[in-house]
């Protein structure tokens, strides 16, 4: 099984180092600059929202238009964005308060939905980003470039982590990601943090319809994109760098909602959890077995394992390394440096693997998500409801410390 898994990372992990080559071997091409507009949906003031908010209204970008959903009237993010505006003005910039709520979808779809609703018809291409997300000056139009190709209909992103500091819950997140980035990448699994879709996906009622009985709008779009005979192409230009650091709790928490996005609403999900837990369960028996052969003495089986375990690790490990060096030359042309994690960072790796496994199986039972004081109970892809719901405060903690249980991901 790990012999299987190192090859799979080996093949896939040749494939998004070739996207990275080819991109960076080809000349930059900006001259598709259709007529856009960008959606940012906002609940709190995240850590870097001055930042996104910065780089999102200095694009290099003849004629876009920036949509602006605040959760909610009393939500800190909208007096925070207000003021910043009254200094940095932009010519089209719309700042408007969620105003009809349903219970059966994520604010974050019911936001967009909004914002689509006012879309005008001249507008060919809608983007939107994440606030954690610092667009650099070229993010829009280094985005939108793949959708000229009329038989492309959405254009993803990529999210990588880059963090300043070295704790267990940053490192686990980190290597996780670099690792779900190379599956993201082969089975065409998008993400929301920064995206833009063609006239022919965003026009269509199919969109607006999934999207009002989903909890989250991305990783459905490859099904939709499929269903109306589209592509879905990723941008190795818009790469995007977070570098937050988090706890191992919240790590653990962020890598099962990504998981569950997974299991709603991607095709493959059988295979990635069947993947992941058979890899990690068989990695860790391996382990075990390896000290009680070397407790035996046993070289040639311990040979073996051994040759198994460093070669199942040592692909995954080989491919993140050359994704690694592609990203961050990438990120010096933007003038963005990035500080290499020490050597240290292997002795995660066995964590990394404890917590990717806990994530799978939470993912596969639990029902209830908490996310910034909302409750949702999610039964299935297209059973979404949202149980309790408050505005958004920094310091409230009531609501996560309530409703906790063994089917609850915060």
């Amino acid at each position: 099984m790990l012999v299987y898994f190192g090859v799979m990372y080996l093949h896939w992990g040749k494939g998004c180092i070739r996207l990275y080559q080819e991109q960076g071997s080809q000349p930059e091409r900006h001259d598709y600059q259709p007529r856009a507009v960008v959606l940012l949906s906002l609940r709190g003031h995240d850590p870097f929202l001055v930042n996104c908010l910065e780089g999102l209204l200095n694009q290099e970008y003849p004629e876009y238009a920036v949509k602006i959903i605040v959760d909610h009237v009393d939500d800190p993010a909208f007096p925070f964005v207000n003021q910043y505006l009254e200094t940095h003005r932009h010519p089209h910039c719309q700042v408007s308060v969620l105003e009809s709520r349903s219970v059966n979808c994520g604010l974050k779809n019911q936001s967009l939905l909004q914002g689509l609703s006012e879309v005008s018809e001249d507008v060919d291409v809608v983007a939107w980003l994440d606030a954690d997300v610092v667009p650099h000056r070229t993010w829009l139009r280094d985005l939108v470039q793949p959708l000229q190709d009329e038989s492309v209909g959405v254009a993803s992103g990529i999210r990588w982590y880059a963090p300043r500091e070295a704790n267990v819950g940053t490192l686990v997140r980190y290597i996780w990601n670099s690792a779900a980035v190379i599956q993201m990448l082969a089975m065409d699994i998008v993400w929301g943090g920064s995206i833009a879709v063609s006239s022919r996906i965003f026009r269509n009622p199919r969109l607006a319809e999934s999207w009002s009985k989903m909890m989250w709008e991305d990783t459905c779009l490859n099904s939709l994109a499929t269903q109306l005979d589209q592509k879905v192409v990723f941008v190795p230009a818009v790469t995007m760098v977070n570098e937050e650091s988090t706890s191992l709790k919240s790590c653990f928490q962020f890598m099962t909602r990504q998981l569950m996005n997974v299991r709603f609403y991607h095709s493959r999900w059988l295979f990635i959890c069947g993947l992941g837990l058979l890899s990690a369960v068989a990695e860790m028996i391996l382990i075990a077995e390896l000290g009680l052969f070397l407790n035996q003495g046993n070289l040639l089986w311990l040979g073996i394992i051994l040759s198994v375990v460093a070669f199942a690790s040592g692909s995954v490990g080989y491919v993140v390394y050359r994704l690694d060096c592609q990203i961050r030359a990438l990120l010096a042309q933007r003038g963005v440096n990035v500080e290499r994690l020490p050597l240290s960072t292997v002795l995660v790796l066995i964590p990394t693997l404890l917590v990717y496994c806990a994530a799978l199986l939470a993912a596969r039972r639990t029902n209830h998500i908490h996310w910034r004081g909302v409750i949702y109970h999610a039964t299935a892809p297209f059973e979404i409801q949202i149980v309790h719901y408050e505005p958004y405060q920094i310091a409230a903690k009531s609501i996560e410390q309530t409703g906790q249980s063994h089917s609850s991901i915060i």
